[in-house]
């Protein structure tokens, strides 16, 4: 593997974080309960489950709509973006669902609703996903949901603080939400997730799943638990689940990185702006204006609009230590573990710019100089 001397993400700092964890150590869980209450006071949630990934945090919101649809005897349909990270397909999969892959907009990174309202048949459940951070068209999603009946998955493991213009979170508008807190990510507990609900009942469900789909909820409250006193209290199963709750030692990592999040959100931004303000009068390149959504994307992505493919700028730009990556492997319709396995439109935009967009790396570990050293290099393309 190349080791690149601009990379997308740097190692974060871990001075200071040896003797902040041997303050907070503690009785078990008292991280994990303690991020979960500085993760809803910070952002504005109300209930919400922590998982040891993103990917796990996909996992257990597919369960969770499963099992609400199929109580509402609705069919097992779901549709997804051309772009959509490989776990969250697998997830709606393992769920039981048949999945279909909607395209993007045109020279856009998310699911073209105008494709989706041409659906002959409304699938059950939409499963968004903010690619790179870039929001979803979530006002003509959920009136589209509302008139149709179908529920709402938010995989927003490459966002955090997603706001509408009038500063509306954007995991209120539907009906279940996914982060992630994988290092790369804008918060780091140096591997994690959560699931979002706006519900209590929604939020019962989630954890259950999490937790081995025990039916215990005295660790939430105790009125709402029927489960007998006895030694089997505590492994008594109401549904089918998995052992997917972050660890202690992540969840302390998350609340240290958490206490920075405001310098964290300011130099991811300021990142973005360096190589939009080199960038954007480049004729050969078309670039993304950071879109008003509260919090900052994942990623910068840069589209060649000079006959070039990215693995022709790979070549140059790694030759200078610069590392570029695809969009999560591009159109998710080629690649291989998913053939026969779902169906898709002609995906003819998410074709069109798998092979001539790339991204690179706004992390806030990233130093400005290295970020404009990179702005020029890409300008020279």
């Amino acid at each position: 593997m190349i080791k690149y001397q601009y990379p997308c993400t740097e190692n974060i700092s871990l001075n200071g974080f040896g003797e902040y964890l041997e303050h907070e150590i503690g009785m078990p869980r008292r991280n994990i309960q303690m991020f979960a209450n500085e993760l809803n006071t910070t952002f504005g949630t109300s209930f919400l489950t922590l998982t040891n990934s993103g990917s796990s945090a996909n996992l257990v919101a597919a369960l969770a709509m499963a099992e609400k649809i199929k109580y509402a005897n609705k069919p097992m349909t779901a549709v997804a973006s051309g772009f959509t990270f490989p776990t969250t397909i697998s997830a709606l999969l393992m769920a039981g669902f048949e999945v279909k892959l909607i395209d993007v907009e045109p020279e856009g990174f998310n699911l073209s609703v105008d494709r989706l309202m041409d659906e002959p048949v409304p699938p059950s459940l939409i499963a968004l996903t903010h690619f790179l951070g870039f929001p979803c068209d979530m006002n003509r999603i959920c009136e589209y949901a509302h008139n149709k009946g179908a529920l709402i998955l938010q995989d927003a493991c490459e966002t955090l603080n997603l706001t509408t213009s009038n500063g509306i979170p954007y995991f209120s508008l539907g009906d279940i939400t996914t982060w992630s807190f994988y290092h790369p990510h804008h918060l780091s507990s140096y591997g994690g997730g959560a699931v979002i609900t706006l519900n209590q009942e929604d939020f019962i469900l989630s954890d259950s799943i999490a937790h081995w789909g025990r039916a215990c909820k005295c660790h939430i409250d105790e009125r709402l638990c029927s489960v007998p006193d006895g030694p089997a209290h505590q492994f008594t199963y109401e549904r089918l689940g998995v052992n997917v709750e972050m660890s202690e030692l992540n969840a302390c990592f998350g609340r240290w990185q958490l206490r920075n999040w405001s310098i964290i959100e300011e130099k991811r931004k300021q990142n973005y702006a360096i190589l939009y303000n080199r960038l954007k009068d480049c004729p050969n390149l078309k670039v993304w204006a950071m879109p008003q959504i509260g919090g900052s994307p994942f990623v910068f992505p840069v589209m060649l609009r000079n006959g070039m493919t990215i693995y022709d700028a790979y070549r140059i730009l790694s030759a200078q230590g610069i590392e570029i990556r695809t969009l999560m492997g591009g159109a998710t319709c080629k690649q291989e573990a998913y053939l026969g396995k779902i169906t898709f439109d002609n995906q003819m935009n998410a074709l069109a710019m798998t092979d001539k967009t790339f991204f690179v790396g706004i992390h806030h570990t990233l130093s400005s100089e290295n970020v404009e050293f990179v702005a020029d290099a890409i300008a020279g393309v």
